[in-house]
């Protein structure tokens, strides 16, 4: 095997645990691969001794505390992450809910920071995680001011449902887009999770929109009246995110991996 192949076979692993809370088995990860399960059960144990993956007591795999150096270590970086904090953190105190910060990267949101809100039923963790960008208020806040070639080639795919709510034609997430464009912010709900009420804008710095700011939680605390109140706090917090940024940041304030 190449030793390109198996760099990808540990990205796609650490992918797939990443975004899989529970864990997965051998057998989960091997179908993933498209490998014996022998194979994937070697490269989940190379990985275990580097601390980057763990087996659970139900003989699950699932990240590592290992990762988090990796982690730390790429947060240091982005300098960004820390001026949009304070933002972020006013937001959820005034909302009393989870406020994200994502950024685009390829066709999907990477949510580079979550504050979590302080009511009981809260929105699940998504900082480091991903999720298609059609599929969110974020991601689709994003895609509305993307240039026009990278929003072509992203209509040009095939958009996936999540959720029966999902937008999965192109010419209606196009109207959605030009919408965004008018309002300045997206609401969405139930159209990433089900029973998930959020609400986007983007973040501009330098004269482009460089990350979105979301707010959300569970629709039956936040129903549709609920969420024009909400696109207005995150305009002001992308917008004071923006001015921090302006003022402090030189270059590319968040930068994500090449896709």
């Amino acid at each position: 095997m190449r030793t390109t192949e198996a760099v990808d076979r540990v990205a796609v692993a650490l992918d797939l645990l990443a975004d899989s809370p529970d864990g997965k088995s051998v057998t989960e990860v091997a179908d993933a691969l498209e490998v014996h399960k022998s194979t994937a059960s070697r490269l989940l144990a190379t990985l275990g001794r580097h601390g980057l993956v763990e087996r659970t007591r139900e003989r699950r795999y699932r990240i590592g505390m290992g990762i988090v150096r990796y982690a730390a270590s790429a947060l240091d970086e982005l300098g960004a992450v820390s001026r949009a904090r304070p933002e972020l953190e006013s937001l959820s105190l005034k909302t009393r809910e989870t406020v994200s910060l994502g950024v685009l990267d390829g066709s999907d949101v990477l949510y580079i920071d979550q504050v979590t809100g302080h009511e009981r039923v809260l929105f699940a963790d998504w900082a480091g995680r991903r999720s298609p960008a059609h599929c969110s208020s974020s991601g689709k806040v994003l895609l509305a001011h993307a240039d026009a070639g990278g929003l072509e080639a992203f209509l040009a795919r095939p958009l996936a449902a999540r959720t029966d709510r999902t937008i999965t034609d192109p010419a209606s997430l196009r109207d959605r887009i030009e919408e965004i464009r008018r309002r300045g912010y997206e609401r969405s709900i139930g159209e990433l999770e089900v029973g998930l009420s959020t609400a986007a804008a983007p973040v501009w710095s330098r004269g482009r929109v460089v990350a979105a700011v979301s707010v959300g939680g569970p629709s039956f605390r936040l129903p549709a009246r609920e969420l024009p109140r909400l696109g207005r706090l995150a305009i002001e917090t992308a917008t004071a995110i923006g001015r921090r940024l302006d003022r402090d940041q030189a270059g590319d304030p968040f930068p994500v991996p090449a896709s």
